[in-house]
């Protein structure tokens, strides 16, 4: 387990980071882990364009993953599989703060639902660190790599902390933004299958924004898992229309 002693990633959502940029200097991984955790108040609008890879028993899978979000509560995913751009296999899913819709184009099929409310008093600061939830500004899918990397705070509390951590350098992705790289032997899984000893995860933490733009599981010497950022666009003007779900007359809505 790391002794590290961090920012609580536990706490209510803020509106302004406590570390509001990081020295020239390699960082500390306490100042790093604040850092990342506070990544979505830094930014008003994010566009993040998401590649990710995936090696099971069938093989090599792509997943493209592109965000949209636009503060406080505004933002649409589309997930596409595989590499045709032209592919239907595609999902879409996107909320206004209150109302989360989603659309499965390859099955023809769609939902609107309100947007899951957080367990009341979840984030109650009487209740120690490791029973409390942090309210995010954006709420995005539960335990989706697009979350995980606009909201770091679960990644650094359950994941990267339960286990040795130490800075393995720089990295550049996204067009040359800089990550500094955190790399985790053996943390915590709550997969039986890749809860083993040599099982380790390298984290890419933007430099300018905290938030991930890279992450890379391995067990062993093989890479099971690489997600990177191949586009970052802060602050940038993002009209209504982009967070709009179009659905076809003739889908099979799902309640």
């Amino acid at each position: 387990m790391s002794d590290l002693v961090v920012a609580d990633p536990s706490a209510p959502a803020r509106t302004a980071p406590a570390i509001v940029a990081l020295d020239a200097d390699a960082p500390r991984l306490e100042d790093l882990f604040a850092f990342a955790v506070d990544a979505e108040t830094r930014f008003r609008t994010l566009r993040l364009r998401v590649e990710e890879r995936t090696w099971t028993a069938k093989g090599e899978e792509l997943a493209t993953i592109e965000l949209v979000l636009r503060h406080p509560g505004r933002a649409r995913i589309t997930t596409r599989r595989g590499s045709d751009p032209l592919s239907r296999d595609y999902r879409i899913w996107a909320s206004d703060g209150t109302t989360v819709t989603t659309y499965d184009a390859l099955d023809e099929r769609a939902s609107v639902r309100p947007l899951r409310k957080p367990v009341v008093g979840a984030d109650d600061p009487g209740k120690p660190a490791f029973a409390r939830t942090r309210t995010a500004l954006t709420p995005l899918p539960v335990s989706s790599v697009i979350d995980t990397l606009v909201h770091p705070n679960g990644l650094v509390r359950n994941v990267l902390l339960s286990g040795p951590v130490s800075l393995a350098g720089t990295t550049h992705v996204a067009g040359g933004r800089e990550a500094l790289v955190i790399r985790a032997e053996h943390p915590r899984s709550s997969h039986v299958l890749t809860d083993r000893p040599d099982r380790s995860i390298e984290v890419g933490v933007d430099r300018l924004t905290g938030i991930i733009t890279l992450l890379v599981e391995r067990i062993g010497d093989r890479v099971t898992r690489h997600a990177q950022a191949v586009s970052v666009e802060i602050d940038r003007e993002i009209p209504d229309e982009a967070f709009a779900v179009h659905l076809p007359a003739d889908v099979r809505m799902v309640y």
